[in-house]
């Protein structure tokens, strides 16, 4: 490790442009903020964005406050956060990547939005949100609001301005500047008012999110009617929030529990409101159940359409030529895209002028990235609704029999028209492949359809039949959370420990959701509780990696070894305080008598993981419970060692006070002192050497101070 400390100037992978680089330079945008100017990278070919600070003349310290929100941005370098490729020298400026849509603020108040774009943009966010805060430590945007999320040309969310930008446990609220406060007010969170000592915190940012929600629902600004900041700010520590009546009452069910959501996050106290985390496991669900809602509806719609009287639909298409298009009709996100490439940028067209394919809609794949980020990416990524595709001229006449058999029988089963399945569908049609090697039983399990599913299993559709990602339609209800069908798969002739192209089984889905009774399901059908994905992960493992105790309760009960080690020598106790779920840590160690010490392939122990994590309730019932403060890992590296380099303050001082040698060095020969020192964790620092006054530390002191 380099004892050098890194230079304001360090610009990592980021590289200065010259201004001649560049061409087309058109203003595009400006505030308090400054300037934002559309320009062309003559060498790239493509179009960019340069933010500039309001003053042409940029002093050294603006110079340093730019690089280091570009070295932000560029460490939070994620697919819903906004790009950023260096600084550019003359004009100062960020070059960042170019959103055609330009910002939420401008789109809110420009068309109305149709429900399910909405949602979505609300899941983005959130995943976004969550991305940052479970970097390490977590980075703090603090300046959560529509003008600082950007869309690109399909509307997908790129979070923005990173000028508030700070690391968790390193600021406080006299920090907050009051530049540009007018347009910031709404979206702070009342201990801002009523705790000027308070440090910055992820709750500030859910309160910020829990507006922007407000104002995606209402596609209204918070408080426009108070000019007066001060009666918002005296308005909001007394706790009133936005008005709930301006949200539409025409709305789909899922809206209100999206509205539960965001009042859960606007929560008084800070303590009161939920992590990023378990904001997107909700908003993802939400997204979810509207989209399937909104197939089943269209589908509905359809049907009406073709069954209506042929004399009134013409005269009811003459008459919608007549109208002229406003805005006051929620348009489906496809109509939305479709404006978007056909350079309609105006107005938008009835939905009679666009041509939607009937093509088989993509199946999801099997989403399951385990990280502490998120199990979910975004809950339209992959989804058929949004992958759209238009029919060639004369789409009909062009087609194979088989083909427009194809077609209505996906219709029947995603409208859930059971009547017409029955009429249409034939033994031979049970085979059919789908678009991604799927088959009928799969779509019919993938939209929750549960007759169609019954109806395809009477004509022997084949239950262990797999996808192009290896999922059978028992792997897709087990993700989705159908237990009626996964009750009704589970009573024909399948393989139940069936693995997906990660080795995913049932069970590890159900495990990953917290699904009791699916879990319970599978488990009375001899579900394998020793099956391992491609990570070497039982179902135990997952389950307390997602923190679903009662499932790892079940387990349990069921005879699951805790001791199964995964990829890396993993166990379940490793997972639980990586992942920082007390309860399960535990039920482990003290119920289940789990090894304490238990190191990983690098040697580190639970201690290592929640020590490096910040997990401090976790670190003490570790400690309490014997675990081995003094244990190095394979770079020598104690868990006082990875508290310091990780700047938590508070699991050091418990370390410290449980007997953790200060004195340990690593193979590189730096004590706890160095690291913090090099990481620039002062108040880590001052702990460290206010802990023990005698310590002969000259050369750290020295090292320190150089730093």
């Amino acid at each position: 490790m380099d004892k050098e400390a890194s230079s304001p100037w360090d610009m990592g992978l980021l590289r200065t442009f010259d201004s001649k680089e560049f061409c087309g330079w058109e203003k595009i945008g400006s505030g308090g903020f400054g300037q934002v100017y559309k320009v062309k990278h003559i060498s790239w070919k493509t179009w960019l964005a340069i933010k500039c600070p309001p003053s042409l003349h940029v002093d050294e310290k603006e110079r340093i406050e730019l690089v280091e929100e570009a070295k932000k941005m560029e460490m939070a370098k994620f697919r819903c956060i906004l790009p950023v490729y260096g600084i550019c020298s003359d004009p100062v400026g960020l070059v960042m990547e170019y959103m055609e849509t330009g910002s939420l603020e401008k789109l809110l108040v420009s068309e109305r939005l149709p429900w399910d774009l909405r949602f979505r943009i609300i899941h983005e966010t959130a995943v976004g949100m969550n991305f940052l805060h479970c970097m390490n430590p977590p980075l703090l945007h603090l300046d959560l609001k529509p003008a600082n999320i950007l869309l690109d040309g399909h509307y997908h969310v790129k979070i923005s301005d990173f000028g508030l930008a700070k690391w968790n446990g390193l600021s406080n609220s006299h920090e907050l500047s009051l530049d540009g406060i007018c347009g910031t007010i709404a979206y702070l969170p009342p201990e801002r008012f009523k705790e000027k000592n308070r440090s910055f915190d992820t709750k500030h940012d859910v309160y910020s999110f829990a507006i922007v929600v407000w104002g995606i629902l209402t596609q209204q600004k918070p408080f426009a009617d108070e000019k007066n900041i001060l009666h918002i700010m005296v308005k909001v520590g007394g706790g009133l929030r936005p008005d709930l009546s301006q949200i539409p009452r025409a709305r789909p069910q899922q809206c209100d529990e999206m509205i539960k959501l965001m009042q859960q996050c606007w929560q008084d106290k800070p303590i009161k409101r939920p992590t990023f985390q378990e904001i997107t496991s909700d908003t993802e669900l939400l997204c979810t159940k509207h989209e399937d809602e909104a197939i089943s509806v269209t589908g509905h719609e359809s049907l009406a359409q073709e069954t209506a009287d042929p004399k009134e639909q013409d005269l009811a298409n003459q008459s919608e030529h007549k109208e002229h298009p406003t805005y006051d009709k929620d348009y489906s996100l496809s109509e939305l895209l479709s404006q978007l490439d056909s350079g309609i940028s105006q107005t938008i067209e009835g939905p009679e002028s666009f041509c939607h394919s009937a093509s088989e809609p993509e199946l999801a794949p099997c989403d399951k990235r385990l990280s502490g980020i998120s199990s979910v990416d975004s809950a339209f990524s992959s989804r058929g609704s949004l992958n759209f595709s238009f029919e060639r001229d004369g789409s009909v006449e062009d087609l194979s029999t088989t083909e427009i058999q194809k077609k209505k029988l996906i219709d029947a089963i995603v409208t859930g028209d059971n009547a017409k399945l029955l009429k249409i569908l034939q033994p031979q049609d049970v085979e059919l492949v789908l678009e991604g090697r799927s088959s009928l039983l799969h779509l019919a399990v993938e939209v929750g359809q549960e007759e169609c599913a019954k109806m395809l299993l009477l004509y022997n559709a084949s239950p262990n039949m797999t996808n192009v990602k290896g999922s059978t339609p028992l792997h897709i209800a087990a993700e989705k959370k159908w237990k009626a069908i996964v009750e009704l798969l589970l009573s024909k002739k399948i393989n139940i420990n069936a693995k997906d192209e990660d080795h995913f089984t049932a069970l590890h889905f159900a495990a990953q959701h917290g699904d009791e009774v699916i879990t319970r399901m599978l488990l009375e059908k001899n579900a394998s509780l020793s099956e391992v994905d491609s990570k070497g992960r039982t179902p135990l493992h997952i389950a307390c990696q997602h923190g679903q105790e009662s499932i790892v309760r079940l387990f349990l009960r069921r005879g699951a070894d805790i001791n199964v080690q995964g990829l890396e020598n993993w166990v379940s106790l490793h997972y639980a305080a990586w992942q920082g779920h007390l309860n399960i840590v535990k039920l482990l160690a003290k119920q289940c008598k789990a090894n304490m010490n238990c190191q990983t392939s690098d040697g580190r122990t639970p201690l290592h993981l929640a020590a490096q994590r910040g997990h401090y309730r976790v670190a003490r019932i570790l400690v309490e419970l014997g675990c081995d403060v003094n244990i190095p890992n394979m770079q020598l590296k104690t868990p006082l060692h990875i508290a310091a380099e990780t700047g938590h303050a508070s699991t050091a001082r418990l370390l410290i006070h449980h007997g953790a040698d200060i004195r340990a060095v690593t193979v590189e020969g730096y004590t706890a002192l160095d690291l913090a020192g090099h990481c620039q964790h002062y108040s880590v620092v001052k702990l460290l050497m206010d802990a023990r006054p005698d310590l002969a530390c000259e050369e750290s002191i020295l090292f320190v101070e150089n730093v």
